[in-house]
């Protein structure tokens, strides 16, 4: 998937390089029909830079010729810059007009292997959006209120000794841990389970968001969408359909998988069964590459034992810290604000 994401990235700085240069003829065009001068310039200065390339890679010192000719191709710009003023044209109207002055639409900054800001920009946004996730101001850690918690430790109302605050921030700070420890293989995956309305998705979009923004791939499925893909491309296999093909892969090797709402798709062996499958597979995967999930239930432990199998309840425990939610519904009170 990263292969793809870079290759998209590379068709459009080449498309962006060809529509300049097609712009650049014409003007060219132009300003050779109006000014002949001009472009007898141009030819002399690229006869120099081919004549100044050679000498360049030359076993022999033509440090003096060099020199001459340096200052000849200054003099010929001189001139042509001369001329375009002369006929009202800016100095760098016969210049590429790249998008980027820093790498000159190529990605890398000119001269070195180092990617351009740039190209950062057009990954971060490709990640997004292949990620399934809308993420705004509203969906990460700089937005997070820990004051939509109460501050009140109640066991039989919220099934914790601590307060839903205090139990909150925990779970805020051991997110904060996932995301920096993120390419170590032995950082554990995230379960959380807790009442709707807790902040479970919030929590997950919020480490999303950070893991994007460090270039990582996401992807995110709700439970019935993510069996759905699974069953789409098993009902396909003997048909040509690379997009099912692509989806379902992704599932596996995605660096980071948020599967939300687990417990809301249709009751089937099969599918636990393959549930199993992407959570061992992508345990495997993780030994040589990020390769995280985040599930998201309202379904506590003992609830899950119950709907899945025991070999289920048995990964979780293995591979996942199981983080419980706690709290009143965020989404009715800013309703009633």
């Amino acid at each position: 998937m990263n292969k793809n994401v870079h290759d998209a990235i590379r068709n459009e700085y080449d498309s962006i390089r060809k529509k300049s240069d097609e712009e650049l003829e014409m003007k060219k065009k132009g300003v050779y029909e109006r000014i002949p001068g001009i472009e007898l310039i141009d030819k002399q200065i690229f006869q120099c830079g081919l004549k100044y390339n050679r000498l360049i890679l030359a076993s022999h010192d033509y440090k003096d010729t060099l020199e001459l000719l340096e200052k000849e191709m200054d003099e010929l710009k001189l001139k042509k810059k001369k001329l375009l003023a002369e006929n009202d044209y800016p100095d760098d109207y016969l210049r590429p007009d790249n998008k980027c002055r820093m790498c000159m639409d190529t990605g890398f900054l000119t001269g070195s292997k180092q990617r351009c800001p740039c190209y950062t920009q057009k990954l971060i946004k490709a990640l997004y959006d292949s990620s399934n996730l809308e993420l705004t101001e509203h969906e990460n850690f700089s937005v997070f209120d820990e004051a939509y918690y109460p501050d009140i430790a109640d066991l039989k109302k919220y099934g914790l000794k601590a307060s839903p605050r205090e139990n909150i921030i925990k779970i805020k700070n051991r997110c904060h841990k996932f995301i920096n420890n993120f390419r170590a293989s032995d950082e554990k995956n995230l379960f959380f389970n807790g009442p709707a309305g807790t902040g479970k998705t919030f929590m997950a979009n919020c480490i999303a968001y950070e893991l994007l923004n460090m270039g990582f791939t996401v992807l995110y499925q709700t439970s019935p969408v993510l069996f759905n893909t699974i069953s789409e491309y098993k009902m396909s296999m003997n048909q040509e359909s690379g997009m099912l093909n692509t989806a379902y892969k992704r599932i596996f090797d995605v660096q980071l998988l948020i599967i939300d709402d687990l417990g809301t798709e249709p009751k089937s062996d099969s599918r636990y069964a393959e549930l199993l499958s992407i959570l061992n597979i992508r345990q495997i995967n993780n030994m040589k590459k990020p390769c995280k999930t985040i599930i998201s239930t309202n379904f506590g432990p003992r609830n899950i034992l119950e709907y899945y199998t025991q070999r289920f309840t048995s990964r979780l425990n293995g591979f996942f810290d199981i983080l419980k939610f706690a709290g009143d519904d965020i989404r009715m009170i800013k309703a009633r604000q």
